[in-house]
């Protein structure tokens, strides 16, 4: 009987002894496993801070603008937009500098000095914006720079907080392109379509003309800083006078996203023009489209 009584006293022991061990192992690893749960991000919290308002990209724009009349006109729309807006002003085009330019660069054909002058005063505008981006030492080369003509009006379809979603969406889409239209003339040959988050508003890269409402991040004002410097070289069979169509021949190999391919211009007397933006010609009639439909 004592040694019957012997075994179950160590066999009682012995399963005491595993319990115990047991217990400690189990919340030694429950332990483990809180330390290297509390490593792993937070998906939801990152989805959160994207949706953040104030993580929106911060959106700085010019005005290509002669007339203190027009862009007051257009700043209250662009600021409501979010974007911090400036105005460029172009030299006067019966200006020295303006009027060297034109005989520097003959067309080959007659054009009243004045419609000419308008148009050279315009394209250096815009060479002088995309170049001064370019080298802006203050600018990240992923930053964005928006660039609007004064008679540029929001399409009348549009609430302004549907072009400012509608804006900051296409400018993530267009982050690898690193160029987008916010109004696009003569739209061609348009890939990848796609209907924007949350809106009706249509969306693809196309061939295009038009510089009435553009966005560049500085990479790729560098690159159309070049390619303006190249195109402006005697004997270039591209050589021209218009940014617009500078920019052109650049989105025939480099297809630009353009926003609001199924938003046309309300204005009746232009061709196929479409987009957030359009040239409100009815309320600004164009200077150089005295004599000279561009």
């Amino acid at each position: 009987m004592r040694t019957l009584t012997q075994l179950i006293s160590i066999l009682v022991i012995s399963m005491f002894i595993v319990f115990i061990t047991t217990f400690f192992l189990q919340q030694n690893m429950l332990n483990d496993n809180k330390v290297q749960h509390a490593n792993i991000p937070n998906k939801s919290s990152k989805v959160a801070k994207y949706n953040n308002k104030d993580n929106t990209i911060k959106l700085e724009g010019y005005v290509v603008s002669v007339d203190d009349a027009r862009f007051n006109n257009i700043k209250p729309l662009l600021n409501a937009l979010g974007i911090e807006i400036h105005q460029h002003v172009p030299h006067a085009y019966d200006s020295e500098v303006v009027l060297k330019a034109i005989e520097e660069f003959p067309l080959g054909w007659d054009l009243d000095i004045k419609i000419r002058g308008k148009c050279m005063s315009n394209r250096m505008a815009f060479f002088d914006l995309v170049h001064n981006f370019a080298n802006d030492k203050n600018a990240k080369n992923t930053s964005w720079r928006l660039i609007f003509e004064d008679d540029a009006d929001l399409h009348p379809s549009l609430k302004p907080s549907q072009a400012q979603k509608a804006i900051q969406e296409g400018l993530i889409l267009a982050a690898d392109d690193g160029a987008l239209f916010m109004g696009v003339c003569m739209p061609v040959n348009c890939t990848e379509h796609r209907t924007l988050t949350d809106s009706s508003i249509v969306a693809g890269k196309c061939t295009g003309i038009c510089a009435h409402a553009l966005a560049f991040t500085k990479w790729k004002a560098k690159i159309i800083a070049s390619l303006i410097d190249e195109l402006l070289e005697p004997g270039n069979m591209h050589r021209t006078q218009n940014f617009d169509e500078m920019l052109q021949f650049y989105s025939v190999e480099h297809k630009i996203l353009a926003l609001g391919l199924n938003l046309k211009s309300p204005i009746p007397d232009v061709y196929e023009h479409y987009g957030l933006f359009f040239q409100n010609r009815g309320k600004f009639p164009s200077f150089i489209n005295e004599g000279l439909q561009l």
